[in-house]
């Protein structure tokens, strides 16, 4: 009888660790290349370089646009994430993506093949890598300087070259003025809100003062 529990024991053992294996194995990310420039009203949360030229920008709604070292727009990758993440690109050029909530780092190819994973387990190594990763906002290639400017949802993604000259690669663009607009009909519900609470407490103070 106790052998067979621990035949068992052993079982289930084998059987979650392949569970395991076969998760982290499977691209759990839905990691996708597409050919079509990814424009947003989402924040920028990064840029990254590889050793080819190469400059990608990732977006806070889990797009990551890459563009050749003049600027133009080679491809995008898709994904999703739960929770916030951090990109890369590692030395052999594949894209690292690290979500934050579960400490997992995923390997992918340029094109959009699962490598590997690898998960930090150690929380004082995973917060160390987070704030090691996190905000890259200025990067230097070969004498180019790369820089995410962002001011109140409004960003810009900028090349300057040796000689101070500036191209824009990427800007928010119309996008922005759709966000200031929700923002804007979130701020007016709010005030309408606000203003019948004022009005209604306005009102039955009168009508106690008056009793």
């Amino acid at each position: 009888m106790k052998r067979c529990i621990f035949l068992l024991f052993i079982l289930l053992s084998v059987a979650i660790g392949n569970v395991y294996a076969d998760e982290t194995g499977k691209n759990v990310l839905n990691f996708r290349k597409i050919n079509k420039e990814h424009k947003t009203y989402f924040c920028a949360v990064g840029i990254s370089a590889n050793s080819l030229g190469d400059v990608a920008i990732g977006f806070s709604d889990d797009y990551i646009n890459v563009y050749d070292k003049h600027g133009n727009f080679k491809y995008s990758f898709a994904f999703k994430v739960d929770g916030s993440y951090l990109f890369e690109f590692d030395n052999q050029n594949n894209i690292i993506i690290f979500t934050a909530r579960d400490g997992m780092r995923y390997y992918f190819s340029a094109d959009a093949k699962l490598i590997r994973t690898e998960k930090i387990s150690d929380p004082v190594e995973r917060e160390r890598y987070y704030e090691n990763h996190s905000n890259k906002r200025n990067l230097d290639v070969d004498g180019i300087s790369y820089s995410m400017r962002q001011a109140f949802g409004y960003m810009k993604f900028i090349k300057t070259d040796a000689d101070g000259n500036e191209l824009v690669i990427y800007e928010t663009g119309s996008q922005y003025i759709f966000k200031i607009l929700i923002a804007l009909i979130i701020l007016a519900l709010v005030a309408l809100v606000i203003c019948g609470l004022i009005k209604t407490i306005s009102t039955e103070m009168k009508k106690y003062m008056e009793t």
